[in-house]
């Protein structure tokens, strides 16, 4: 049997378009020459110079690695491919010295992807519903919203009290949580930030965050976010301000929901749930180990 795993270049494109996945409209074919250079890294499973598997990782603050892209041939599944090539995508992203944690996201539905990441020794550590909504009417009141916070010296010691200190998972993006600490927080990044505090209470946060549609992402994990006066009408007003700077799109409203409070969705709430996120993830002591 003739296999070997090699990375993939943009020029490889095709390789992938001919590859028998049943999903229809792929993303990972629409920015195919992305997830193949830059922080991104494309790796292929052939047989027979065949591409029969791929997976992939990207590299966020220089410190964490995200593992994802797995994709196979439906032709060639039951052979351990995928097995194979995540472990070899997981010890790659540890050949970075600076990447310190390497995890991935998958959903509850998918039992193959868990499985795969349960043989590779990453373990659960939290469970979220991304939720996504295009208006917050039927949630957000008439409570005043809070006071923003500008200052980046204010936005650095909020995020190091009630993130960094309470050991939250902090969604870096859309789909890419990751525990805080203080390498996750780039200063030039945070500039552009929306902090919004009331009464000295954990900090709303939001930001663009563009995943095919153009969203405010809101960032409050914490399981008060149901008793806050005024925080989904504070939400509401970003998004507004957010869609005055993007007059030809529609601006929807995503925000990372902790799975052991979604219960608490008030029966008129406008968004769109699906089945919850999982994230695994191991450290590097603990991969030197294995």
């Amino acid at each position: 049997m003739n296999t070997y795993i090699r990375q993939l270049l943009p020029s490889d494109k095709i390789l992938m378009e001919n590859m028998q996945t049943e999903i229809e409209d792929d993303y990972i074919i629409r920015i195919f020459e992305i997830l193949c250079t830059g922080n991104h890294v494309l790796f292929g499973l052939f047989y027979n110079n065949q591409l029969v598997s791929t997976a992939g990782y990207s590299v966020f603050a220089s410190a964490y690695a995200m593992l994802g892209r797995l994709r196979s041939d439906i032709r060639y599944q039951g052979n351990g491919y995928s097995n194979r090539i995540t472990k070899y995508v997981l010890d790659q992203a540890f050949q970075n010295k600076d990447v310190e944690w390497a995890g991935a996201n998958t959903q509850a539905h998918n039992a193959p992807a868990q499985k795969v990441l349960n043989r590779i020794d990453l373990e659960k550590q939290t469970e979220f519903y991304g939720c996504t909504a295009k208006t917050l009417d039927g949630i957000s009141g008439a409570e005043e919203t809070w006071r923003e916070i500008t200052q980046t010296d204010e936005k650095l010691k909020l995020l190091n009290t009630y993130h960094v200190h309470e050991n939250t998972f902090f969604p870096l993006e859309c789909y890419y949580p990751f525990l805080s600490s203080p390498k996750l927080f780039q200063e030039d990044q945070i500039k552009s930030w929306r902090f919004f505090q009331e009464n000295g209470h954990p900090p709303l946060i939001t930001k663009k965050n563009i995943k095919k549609e153009v969203y405010l992402h809101a960032i409050y994990p914490y399981k008060d976010l149901f008793q806050r006066r005024g925080l989904w009408n504070t939400i509401a007003k970003a998004q507004h301000a957010l869609q005055i700077q993007h007059p030809d799109k529609k601006v929807h409203v995503w925000i990372d929901i902790p799975a052991a409070i979604i219960d608490q969705l008030p029966n008129a709430h406008p968004f769109e749930l699906d089945s919850p996120w999982l994230l695994y993830g191991i450290d590097r002591e603990a991969w030197a180990n294995l």
